[in-house]
């Protein structure tokens, strides 16, 4: 059984989220099976949606900021002519429009949401205010606006009109992107209101659904001897940022918190001439023995520990 050894695993388990659940609940599902001690996700899906949602157990906890900036790629179809208080199909409608777009004035209308732009989330968030989640204020009638916030949208797509009253569409965004503000704004933009009625999240950074496995929740699980094959390696988030490889004892100084100089390091002279321009990222992630040591940042010739990783 996997349960026996839960505590001492460390990795990314990519869930393909179903609908009707929320991202806590499937880690909460997810701990009690395995009784894992650390446990988070890497950035939350709505509870109508489906799909990737990076979970991280053991040490992976500590690199949750990582994914969490990472871009990602989601669908989702929009309801024209209703608007509701959740901007999703799970609230209760608000306002009503008869306008529907048609497909030129939808393309034309998504230029405008391209690039850097500002955003006001959902009133049904989780974003905290005075230290009460924003949806629980809603819940309560309590009247909440929020700020605009700044987002950046890579792409925005129009796929597909299925009807004079949906359409399917595909974006891809940056850190807290709201889809179902997204979905209201465009609305808004085309002189309708809207809504969303399916949402799919596709990828996470380097996480996407080829990583993905599915979870029925059934103590059944843990007897799976494939399931441990499918937890992913700590360090496949840090991808795309410098490693430096370290001897035992370079390792060992580090997990106990010394900085250490750069020109010392015995595998120094390959890691700048893989990277001659190391100097511009904030962090580096240090490799010995095939494992990750800890997170670095390099600072006036000192390699100095960011984050450690104990295995």
């Amino acid at each position: 059984m996997i349960k026996k050894n839960s505590n001492k695993i460390s990795g990314w388990i990519i869930l393909d989220k179903k609908s009707g659940i929320t991202s806590r609940q499937a880690i909460s599902k997810i701990s009690k099976i395995f009784k894992f001690n650390k446990i988070g996700h890497g950035g939350t899906l709505d509870p109508l949606a489906t799909g990737v949602l990076p979970i991280a157990v053991g040490e992976a906890t500590k690199l949750i900021s990582f994914i969490q900036n990472k871009k990602k790629k989601y669908s989702f179809t929009i309801r024209w002519g209703e608007a509701t208080d959740t901007d999703d199909s799970e609230g209760k409608i608000i306002k009503k429009s008869n306008s529907r777009p048609n497909k030129e004035e939808i393309q034309n209308a998504l230029i405008s949401f391209i690039g850097k732009i500002q955003q006001i989330p959902p009133n049904f968030s989780a974003i905290k205010i005075d230290g009460e989640r924003s949806y629980n204020l809603a819940r309560k009638n309590i009247s909440v606006r929020h700020k605009p916030r700044q987002i950046e949208v890579h792409e925005f797509t129009l796929k597909k009109i299925l009807n004079i009253d949906t359409a399917e569409f595909e974006v891809i965004c940056g850190k807290g992107t709201y889809i179902r503000s997204l979905a209201r704004d465009l609305a808004e933009k085309l002189n309708t209101k809207g809504h969303i009625i399916k949402l799919r999240r596709h990828f996470v950074g380097n996480f996407n659904e080829k990583d993905k496995i599915f979870i029925d929740f059934s103590e059944e699980i843990i007897h799976s001897p494939t399931f441990l094959e499918k937890i992913i390696p700590i360090e496949k988030v840090l991808d795309d940022i410098p490693a430096l490889f370290l001897t035992k004892t370079e390792a060992m100084k580090l997990r106990q918190g010394q900085k250490i100089r750069l020109n010392s390091l015995n595998f120094k002279k390959n890691f700048i001439k893989e990277h001659p321009n190391y100097q511009e990222f904030e962090t580096v992630y240090t490799v010995n023995d095939k494992k990750l040591v800890a997170l670095i940042e390099i600072d006036d010739g000192l390699v100095k520990p960011k984050r450690i990783i104990n295995y």
